[in-house]
């Protein structure tokens, strides 16, 4: 299992968020791209990008941070946050993208994910971001009638190839990840599975590995950020060898 550490940007500066709350953030560096190299100095092997201002505001607000950091590091990067046309995406991919997370036009735009995962097959990752089983759009501010198992086999149909599913309630509050959702997905859904939200210590990422090759990586934020353990313990814990 692969560990992704989380940039989220919000008015240009590394930060995270409670519960997706934005009058609930902790800035941790005034300088993204110093961040990523962070990241990369310690081990990370993927960047997980969000534009928070993208997706308060509907389209993207840090293309140009975005390039900064692919331009920074020797290692893959996706990107999520405001992507809700195919200009965005294609403005993305120019800037070096290796992924582009789709979360709210998963929802209001179908036409358009039909259409992303046919000009960039393999790029594309369906976000799935849900409370209580049910999807959460618009930056988690809205949410919607769909529930998310559904709404993950009908992506599936589609043509994506990948998901990565965010249990709000317990995202940023180190307080566990959802094992019994990523199991349920696992059971249900025939593609890779990246989870995110709540992940806390080193045996959580132990406990997500366990479930199968399917889950094939990790988001983490907070407990990075907070020194909880490091990205060369959380790979190594992901691996399988501590």
């Amino acid at each position: 299992m692969q560990i992704l550490p989380a940039i989220d940007i919000l008015d240009g500066k590394a930060v995270r968020l409670r519960q997706g709350r934005y009058e609930d953030v902790t800035v941790y560096n005034d300088d993204p791209v110093d961040q990523a190299r962070r990241w990369v100095d310690g081990g990370a092997e993927w960047l997980h990008v969000v534009d928070l201002d993208g997706a308060r505001s509907g389209e993207p607000k840090n293309i140009e941070i975005v390039r900064r950091i692919v331009a920074a590091v020797d290692i893959p990067v996706e990107v999520g946050g405001g992507i809700r046309s195919a200009d965005t995406l294609q403005r993305l991919m120019d800037a070096g993208v290796t992924r582009a997370v789709l979360g709210t036009t998963l929802v209001t735009q179908p036409e358009f994910v039909e259409v992303a995962t046919e000009l960039f097959p393999d790029a594309i990752v369906a976000g799935i971001d849900a409370k209580d089983g049910m999807v959460a759009i618009e930056g988690w501010r809205e949410g919607s009638t769909y529930e998310a198992l559904h709404l993950a086999r009908e992506l599936q149909a589609l043509g994506v190839k990948r998901v990565a599913y965010t249990d709000i309630s317990r995202d940023g509050m180190q307080v566990g990840p959802n094992v019994a959702a990523y199991r349920t997905l696992v059971e249900q859904l025939d593609m890779p599975i990246i989870a995110s939200g709540g992940v806390s210590t080193l045996d959580d990422l132990r406990a997500l590995a366990a479930i199968g090759p399917q889950v094939e990586a990790a988001i983490v934020g907070k407990a990075l950020y907070e020194s909880a353990f490091t990205i060369a313990e959380a790979v190594a814990a992901g691996r399988g060898e501590a």
